[in-house]
């Protein structure tokens, strides 16, 4: 009888301890309103473009020629569709929430891809990180977002960028708000899970953590 009443008690307590799991899903999910528009990721390559140059300051990023030129390789999901992207300047701080950071399309021709459809905005920017090499230094920007198809669909991502420059002191001219040019090296950009992905993974695992103990009850 004790042996019965300590397995009873054990199974009660594995499906208590499952239940937050789902629920915190479902209170993530809360308030999103969000389709799935544009769904995979993709990194910036090399297609024979001209260089992208870059002016780096705490207020900016000013790109040269504006907007500049990517090819993206590493395509997956929907960005498959995609074989390049405009990227714009950008006012970094403050920074305007949903402003317009990549436009993609298909290169044909100089001017196809500026559309307004299948966008990337950004909605947060960090502070850029330096790492000094023996020729200069390298700078990466990680950032946050969300994908726009131009008819209403919006998809969270996240995503860096990285440039390079021969000044060897980058961080200190960053901190003391003079600017400094760079090299547009490269992008990446990916699309995140949505909170209904992470309820479907909370319920899982609940309804997987029951069934294992009303087998070992059972027993």
């Amino acid at each position: 009888m004790i042996n019965l009443k300590s397995r009873l008690l054990n199974a009660t307590l594995a499906i208590t301890a499952a239940i937050p799991l789902a629920t915190a899903g479902l209170f993530t999910s809360t308030g999103s309103a969000q389709a799935a528009a544009l769904n995979g990721g993709f990194n910036y390559g090399s297609a024979g473009f001209p260089a992208t140059t870059v002016t780096v300051s705490k207020t900016s990023l000013k790109f040269d020629p504006s907007p500049g030129l990517a090819s993206l390789s590493l395509r997956s999901g929907d960005f498959t569709a995609f074989n390049a992207a405009s990227i714009f300047n950008v006012t970094t701080n403050p920074l305007a929430a949903g402003s317009l950071f990549l436009d993609l399309g298909v290169f044909a021709t100089p001017g196809t891809l500026t559309d307004g459809a299948n966008t990337f905005r950004l909605t947060a920017f960090n502070t850029p990180t330096f790492s000094i090499q023996s020729a200069g230094t390298n700078i990466r920007v990680n950032y946050l977002g969300f994908f726009d198809d131009g008819a209403g669909n919006k998809t969270n991502a996240e995503g860096y960028i990285t440039f390079v420059t021969q000044d060897t002191d980058a961080e200190g001219t960053y901190n003391s708000g003079k600017t400094f040019d760079a090299t547009f090296t490269g992008l990446a950009v990916s699309t995140v899970p949505e909170p209904a992905a992470l309820l479907g993974l909370g319920a899982v695992g609940a309804v997987m953590a029951m069934s294992r103990r009303r087998k070992s009850f059972a027993q």
